[in-house]
């Protein structure tokens, strides 16, 4: 039982109608402050017994009619309860001033209140509505009760009068903090509104640049593939006319040689192939990210490539104590695998050829690094290096799409990369940063 008057009590709930549940619950506020005042006032305003019969004729049915508008607004008739209790208000003070009018009657204070609900409840265009009508009546009413047309007026005792000022304060001071209120909701609405509207734009001009550089950057992987392909082909169409003719002089010597140029064609487009049809996998194909010391991936790396190492001399040098990383592992040894190939692969003729690999912290973050005693990168070519095919020597072995593979696993895993080098001779220095576990 008393939950259902609980239930009854409380402000009904609109589920995804947020505007019209707070309306509903600023509209329980009033009726229930109303039922509150009234009934009070009822209660501790003195007055002389002949007045009392003409008080409870306006009292009872206006909290009687607030109990009423209470079950309408629980029905969910919301705008039309606001209009009624407007009405009702108006209805109430208008009838206390007819049986009293004159100034002392306090119940011309009751008109701001129907001004404020109106305000609240309605609209603006609401407010000077009632506004000028509770202007005119208490003209008309006045005007009536001076030529003795209306009752006499009621004597108000001190005490009464008193009171009902104070219950008139009271309201208007709650409903003008419900204005306000709603106005700092307002404002905080249209704040996040703004905000939100900044965002989107922010996060839709990031798009619009990032699908600007994936289709610049396709425009160039097509030209680049389309000749990267061709040129083996026509390698293999052209070496295939000349082993007809090697056969018939039969010279043996001549169609081997040819027959290894069309062999050495398939081996770089199939290269080619293989080493894009990878990089079309990282952000596709991930494993189930895990912690693990980024010196284990290091030395898994190491353990791939260490027949280039022993071929070429090269000293390595790994920092102990090396963060623990976070990341899909097999995508995180392949990306080390790369930059220690390209370093291997760049060495040049460096006599003691050296590659060093660990952390520093840089501007409150860790930075991983690759470093190598190589031939070096000039400035211009610092972002260049990193596209799809750039390959700053043309002659050298490989398809140029190593470090595309590796900028795209570390931006995979929220982190980026970026080379230093003086320039030519003067050796380069891979960094990039990566995920580290949460503490």
């Amino acid at each position: 039982m008393f939950a259902h008057i609980r239930q009854w009590v409380l402000p009904p709930t609109f589920e995804g109608e947020d505007d019209k549940t707070r309306t509903a619950a600023l509209l329980n506020s009033i009726l229930w402050i109303f039922i509150s005042a009234a009934s009070l006032y009822g209660i501790l305003a003195p007055l002389e017994p002949e007045a009392q019969i003409r008080r409870a004729v306006i009292i009872v049915p206006t909290i009687l009619g607030m109990l009423l508008l209470k079950q309408m607004l629980n029905w969910g008739y919301i705008r039309l309860t606001g209009i009624l209790t407007v009405s009702l208000l108006w209805l109430t003070f208008t009838g206390a001033m007819f049986f009293g009018a004159d100034y002392k009657n306090p119940a011309f204070m009751g008109y701001l209140i129907v001004i404020v609900c109106a305000g609240l409840t309605l609209n603006w265009r609401a407010a000077i509505g009632w506004s000028i009508l509770s202007i005119a009546t208490s003209a008309i009413i006045l005007e009536l009760g001076q030529r003795g047309i209306l009752p006499p007026s009621i004597p108000t005792p001190p005490f009464a009068f008193w009171t009902a000022q104070a219950l008139y304060i009271l309201v208007c001071t709650f409903l003008l903090s419900q204005t306000l209120h709603k106005i700092d909701e307002a404002f905080a609405n249209a704040k996040r509104e703004i905000a939100e509207r900044k965002r989107a734009e922010a996060e839709r001009e990031r798009v619009i640049k990032e699908l600007e550089t994936k289709n610049a950057e396709l425009e160039r992987f097509i030209y680049t593939v389309s000749h990267d392909l061709k040129s083996p082909l026509i390698t293999i169409a052209g070496f295939i006319g000349l082993l007809e003719t090697d056969a018939r002089s039969g010279n043996i010597e001549k169609f081997k040689s040819d027959l290894k140029r069309i062999g050495e064609a398939t081996e770089k487009m199939h290269r080619l192939l293989d080493e894009l049809l990878e990089l079309s996998r990282v952000g596709r194909i991930v494993n189930p990210p895990s912690e693990a010391p980024f010196s284990t991936i290091v030395e898994e790396a190491l353990s791939l490539v260490k027949g280039h190492l022993m071929e070429k001399s090269i000293q390595i040098h790994v920092e102990p104590n090396l963060p623990v990383v976070v990341g899909d592992y097999p995508r995180l040894v392949e990306m080390m695998q790369n930059l220690i190939e390209n370093a291997v692969k760049f060495m040049g003729d460096q006599p003691e050829p050296r590659i060093e690999i660990g952390a520093r912290e840089q501007n409150g973050e860790i930075v991983f690094f690759v470093k190598d005693n190589g031939i070096g990168i000039e400035p211009q070519y610092h972002e260049k290096i990193f596209g799809l095919f750039d390959k700053l020597n043309p002659k050298s072995e490989g398809t140029g799409i190593g470090l595309a593979i590796v900028k795209r696993i570390i931006e995979v895993h929220g982190g980026r990369i970026w080379v230093e080098s003086e320039g030519k001779g003067k050796g380069s220095t891979f960094c990039f940063t990566l995920p580290l576990p949460k503490r």
